[in-house]
């Protein structure tokens, strides 16, 4: 039983890795074409099965609500950014140099990592040039930033974008950990039913009824 469990999870693994790495084809690319997917699933499939990669932890949860409202909100940041970056190449006046600047991220997930620093290269005028893994840091480039306002817009992007990934599939951990880091900076914590402190108080209270009885 706990072989085919392996296997089946092994299996799961190597799909998300596949269609992260078609997903990471299509936009290099810049087209869904036929040609274009089948290539992306011949790479991908190819890359899989020759190279090692290390083990995806899922959380095993999905909240839809927070899902739905990073699509949103990352469809609109796209828009937007489009829109500036644009402006900024049509403007007389020429364009502030940029800054790369280390932030700091609340998960340990390599999967949330990765999907953080996809996202934020994915809106344009903004892009993860290196990752410290082991400190959960990643030093984002942010063009057109010439003062603290607009460094402190490229981090809170990239603080928005870990919150609403971590609130739609992270783990419970994730969720009381960032939930942390927002009180110290003030806001108001989320879904703590969810968080791991949350549910030992949970199983505390029940076991304590039952010593009860």
């Amino acid at each position: 039983m706990g072989a085919r469990r392996r296997r089946r999870q092994s299996l799961v693994e190597q799909v998300l890795y596949m269609l992260v790495l078609i997903i990471v084809w299509i936009f290099l690319w810049d087209s869904a074409s036929g040609m274009v997917i089948v290539s992306g699933v011949v790479v991908a499939f190819t890359v899989v099965r020759a190279f090692y990669l290390p083990p995806i932890q899922l959380a095993g949860r999905v909240n839809f609500y927070y899902a739905t409202l990073f699509i949103l909100w990352f469809m609109l940041n796209v828009l937007l950014a489009s829109v500036e970056v644009a402006w900024l190449t049509v403007r007389r006046r020429p364009v502030d140099a940029g800054s790369v600047m280390a932030v700091d991220l609340s998960t340990r997930s390599d999967l949330l990592i990765t999907l953080v620093t996809m996202t934020n290269g994915l809106i344009p005028g903004s892009l993860v040039i290196e990752i410290d893994r082991a400190r959960a840091v990643v030093f984002v480039h942010g063009l057109n930033c010439a003062d603290d306002e607009e460094l402190e817009k490229v981090r809170a992007k990239t603080h928005q974008i870990e919150t609403l990934l971590i609130y739609a599939i992270g783990s419970p951990h994730d969720i009381e950990v960032l939930n942390d880091a927002r009180r110290e900076r003030g806001q108001k914590p989320r879904l703590e039913n969810l968080t791991i402190r949350e549910r030992a108080r949970r199983a505390r209270l029940a076991k304590e009824a039952r010593a009860r009885r």
